[in-house]
């Protein structure tokens, strides 16, 4: 038991969810390299899906960040044209978030290059498996909360 159990110890896991992050990153960017951003896609896509009431420290609770991360998500897509801040009529202190017409152009591309990519990924994996996979990630990540 202990020669498998090492065998699957020997790399941090954290270190494998890195390489794994830094490769589905690269071919995100491969893929997408006629658009003028290089990250934060998901960040766009929830944005998007707040469907202009999303506020920031709500996109940080999603993407389990802290705000000053989220801001500087924000302030990269700003500046890049695909996020507009409107400030919230019933509390002037928070923003809400919503997509301008280039992110609205972009999304589309953006959603099918993460599906194909997750599908190229996840290949040689039967639909039971992936199933399980993501409930073991899912396991792994609330037994780390």
């Amino acid at each position: 038991m202990k020669k498998i159990q090492d065998k699957y110890t020997k790399q941090p896991l954290g270190r494998l969810f890195s390489s794994i992050g830094r490769h589905l990153l690269n071919a995100l960017n491969v893929r997408l390299h006629n658009l003028d951003i290089e990250r934060n896609y998901y960040a766009l896509i929830l944005i998007e899906e707040g469907n202009g009431k999303i506020t920031q420290q709500e996109l940080a609770d999603l993407l389990e960040s802290d705000k000053v991360s989220v801001v500087r998500i924000i302030d990269y897509l700003s500046n890049k044209g695909y996020v507009k801040r409107i400030k919230d009529p019933s509390d002037k202190r928070k923003y809400r978030l919503t997509p301008t017409n280039k992110a609205k152009k972009a999304l589309p591309i953006i959603k099918k290059a993460i599906k194909e990519i997750t599908q190229n990924a996840l290949k040689e994996l039967s639909r039971k498996k992936i199933e399980k996979l993501y409930n073991t990630l899912n396991n792994i990540k609330n037994n780390l909360n």
